[in-house]
């Protein structure tokens, strides 16, 4: 026990006088410039359904992953607009369907992953609405 109080001793006074990683005077501790990236792809899932949407590619993929009768479908409001889609995929369990899309940049998604049914276009059930955290590069 004795011989651990040099080592605290010493541990406390180098966080007293700055040997705790700060930076001395003159020195700068600007961030620097580099590859900033952030996901591009997010992903939702509800019972029987799951959501990829790619924002590079403004692409959304909706896997059906429960035979349960249902349809899996993507819901997407679009807060720039305030208009709502949808992107169904009515091929059966263990399947997937693409919807492509073609937003302006920086949209302001909220995707639900939802089942429904196909025929009358009515949904079952949904998850919470998730907004798009990823970006894409500028679109030109």
């Amino acid at each position: 026990m004795t011989r651990s109080i040099p080592a605290l001793a010493l541990m406390v006074s180098g966080l007293l006088f700055g040997c705790g990683g700060m930076p001395e005077e003159g020195d700068s501790q600007a961030p620097s410039e580099g590859n900033v990236s952030q996901s591009t792809v997010t992903t939702i899932t509800g019972t029987g359904v799951r959501v990829v949407y790619n924002s590079v590619s403004d692409s959304f993929t909706v896997h059906d992953t429960l035979a349960d009768g249902h349809s899996a479908v993507a819901r997407i409001y679009n807060g720039n607009t305030g208009s709502t889609t949808y992107c169904w995929n009515s091929n059966g369990a263990g399947t997937s369907a693409v919807c492509n899309r073609d937003y302006p940049n920086n949209p302001l998604l909220r995707i639900s992953a939802c089942t429904g049914e196909a025929g009358p276009g009515t949904l079952v059930a949904c998850t919470s609405a998730v907004p798009v955290d990823a970006f894409a590069p500028e679109k030109k």
